[in-house]
């Protein structure tokens, strides 16, 4: 065998290894089914009311607002990862400008990243240990005038 044939057989078996993987872990976004649940924001500049989608499974952490073109005013999605741990979140496939608060254990917001760049695959970090990201509309925070420090009640928060 020489090493034309030998490139063009490893680049079939890589292609059909891909193409394989990709079709057997596809999940279309009607397949994933989320609970809406109300949050409250309180922050110096009143209370805000939201009601938002919640993404408590790795499917549904996966998936998140990726391939939605739309997203109704006063909504987002909350991302439960159940503890606090360290934690990055992207864009991809994201067609959505958002604000992202990231929240710790007591429901805290520590960090808002506002008006990230749509289809982007660059990194966002939570910058402290996270419990719960919270996606809004980009320009949502600073409308309400939500700022790190506020807090997020919610019953998954603990209440010290």
């Amino acid at each position: 065998m020489n090493w034309k044939s030998c490139c063009t057989n490893w680049a079939f078996c890589f292609s059909w290894l891909v193409i394989g993987t990709c079709s057997l872990g596809q999940v279309h976004a009607e397949d994933i089914a989320y609970e809406n649940s109300e949050i409250w924001i309180e922050s110096a500049a009143g209370q805000h009311h939201f009601v938002v989608e919640i993404a408590n499974t790795h499917t549904q952490r996966q998936r998140g607002l990726m391939f939605r073109r739309e997203l109704p005013r006063n909504t987002g999605m909350l991302f439960n990862f159940g503890k606090e741990t360290r934690l990055a979140m992207w864009m991809k496939n994201t067609f959505i400008p958002l604000d992202m608060l990231f929240v710790n254990k007591h429901g805290t917001i520590h960090r808002i990243v506002e008006n990230t760049t749509p289809l982007s695959l660059k990194t966002i970090p939570a910058g402290a240990p996270t419990m719960v990201v919270i996606e809004f509309n980009a320009g949502v925070t600073r409308q309400s005038g939500i700022r790190p420090g506020d807090r997020v009640i919610h019953k998954i928060f603990d209440v010290d």
